[in-house]
């Protein structure tokens, strides 16, 4: 997304009354101007970035510096509390850079929050992985485990709809969508991204017509 819309949808989301900001992807930290983009969003309102964490050392960690004192999570993921476990589906080596990153950014003040993500691998040992993120100075708030949904690359997990979901709007560049969970088409809520109003409205209409049909929908956590 261009930086131009980025500042707009900043901005008539704060309009709007939304109180809470998420960046996610792909890695965010890829993006050149990431930290620009945070700036702005914490200017806004508060702001968590969804990270492996893996890049952010060196030049990057030094330009994030400036921002420790916003409001700003970062919400790093960590699904296992040895190697083996996380690895199997982040790839050989991420577990060390993941972990090492961690403690250098609580080190330095930074708000850190671990998100786990459930999977056939780890699922007998989330307990472990509690203790072992409490050892890393991450308060218990701060950690969290989501179920692995069949969804996108995933062929493993739950599988989860709209009526399952309690609703995140979600915008990228090709529409808004009722939750970061995927971008596929049943998610869709418009293509026409500006002005968020319109795109607010449709999905509160659209919500209010899956709870008129007796669905649950639960957040994401």
């Amino acid at each position: 997304m261009s930086m131009a819309n980025f500042r707009q949808v900043v901005s008539e989301t704060a309009e709007a009354g939304i109180e809470e900001l998420f960046l996610t992807g792909g890695e965010p930290f890829i993006l050149p101007d990431i930290v620009e983009r945070l700036e702005v969003a914490t200017s806004a309102m508060p702001t968590r970035v969804l990270t492996n964490a893996m890049l952010l050392q060196g030049a990057r960690l030094e330009r994030l510096l400036a921002l420790r004192d916003r409001p700003l999570i970062l919400q790093v993921s960590l699904d296992g509390h040895e190697a083996a476990l996380h690895d199997a589906y982040r790839g050989s080596g991420a577990w060390a850079k993941t972990v090492e990153s961690v403690r250098a950014l609580t080190g330095l003040g930074f708000h850190v929050a671990i998100g786990a993500t459930e999977t056939p691998v780890n699922t007998a040992s989330i307990d472990d992985l509690r203790a072992f993120v409490a050892t890393l100075g991450i308060a218990d708030k701060d950690f969290f485990v989501r179920p692995l949904a069949r969804r996108g690359l995933s062929r493993e997990g739950m599988e989860l709809g709209v009526e399952d979901l309690v609703p995140e709007m979600t915008v990228n560049n090709d529409g808004v969508y009722w939750h970061p969970l995927t971008t596929e088409e049943d998610m869709l809520l418009t293509r026409r991204i500006f002005p968020i109003r319109g795109a607010l409205e449709l999905l509160h209409e659209r919500y209010h017509a899956v709870l008129s049909t007796g669905a649950v929908p639960r957040p994401f956590r």
